[in-house]
């Protein structure tokens, strides 16, 4: 059994806004993901986002595609981007994709409890 779709927003601090995904990235919930990371993308004072797959199961085609419109967006506003802590078949998938660099893929631990 998979655990469903979510997103949660940390702040992180310093202007860093974390979005913690969990569940399985398909078609189904794609749109609602980049939606969710143009959304903090556009706030005032980020300017660094970070998409911690620390907890996803399943990243589809349209999840990749997501994780770049992102990208883009992000870009557009001035904030640093990255990609943190796929692994499984989440991790395979951004290679096989080829965007393990572009998205700035890495292992970033969680944040010390404020």
């Amino acid at each position: 059994m998979t655990s469903p779709f979510g997103v949660r927003t940390h702040d992180d601090g310093d202007g860093v806004a974390r979005l913690v995904v969990r569940g399985e990235i398909d078609s189904d919930v794609s749109a609602a993901l980049t939606e969710a990371i143009v959304g903090v993308a556009g706030q005032p004072g980020v300017t660094e986002l970070v998409i911690d797959l620390g907890h996803v199961s399943l990243l589809a085609a349209a999840g990749v595609r997501s994780l770049l419109e992102g990208q883009v967006a992000a870009a557009r506003h001035g904030c640093t981007y990255r990609v943190a802590n796929p692994h499984g078949i989440v991790e395979r998938v951004l290679r096989v994709a080829g965007v393990i660099d572009l998205l700035g893929v890495g292992a970033i631990p969680a944040p010390a409890r404020r």
